[in-house]
């Protein structure tokens, strides 16, 4: 029977110093929760401040309402691209929005750098009683 490893166990016993947000790190939990008013259109997101060098996003999971307006989608990236992480997720009935998804393929779901960078979005529709609540985790060297 052939054994699975980890790559990362190979790559430390040729490099035993590795960064702890490559492994072993620091996750912190950020909380989200959207309840303001707006009027249907695009409304830009702000979850977090500049956040750390050599920060990772490991995971995302937020629930919501059904947001209103033709076609209300969520978007979820990094500063300058406000889609790279989740891109047009559906908003319109009420569920969850989850990084990485279940299916995600074959590196799909890897840790995402946004160290130096704030983690932002879009949102597609009109929210008024709405509520987006849930968190998003990062793994950092601190």
């Amino acid at each position: 029977m052939a054994t699975l490893t980890n790559p990362i166990v190979t790559t430390l016993a040729s490099q035993p110093q590795v960064r702890k947000s490559e492994y072993r790190g620091n996750v912190q939990w950020i909380p989200v929760e959207i309840s303001e008013d707006a009027a249907d259109g695009t409304h830009p997101v702000v979850f977090t401040d500049v956040l750390p060098p050599n920060t990772e996003l490991i995971a995302i999971n937020l629930e919501h309402t059904a947001i209103g307006g033709t076609g209300s989608t969520l978007d979820i990236g990094i500063t300058a691209n406000a889609d790279a992480i989740i891109d047009g997720e559906d908003v319109s009935s009420a569920g969850s929005v989850v990084y990485p998804g279940i299916a995600a393929t074959a590196g799909a779901g890897a840790p995402v750098a946004v160290g130096g960078k704030q983690i932002i979005g879009e949102l597609k529709g009109t929210m008024s009683t709405d509520t987006i609540y849930g968190y998003i985790l990062i793994v950092t060297d601190e």
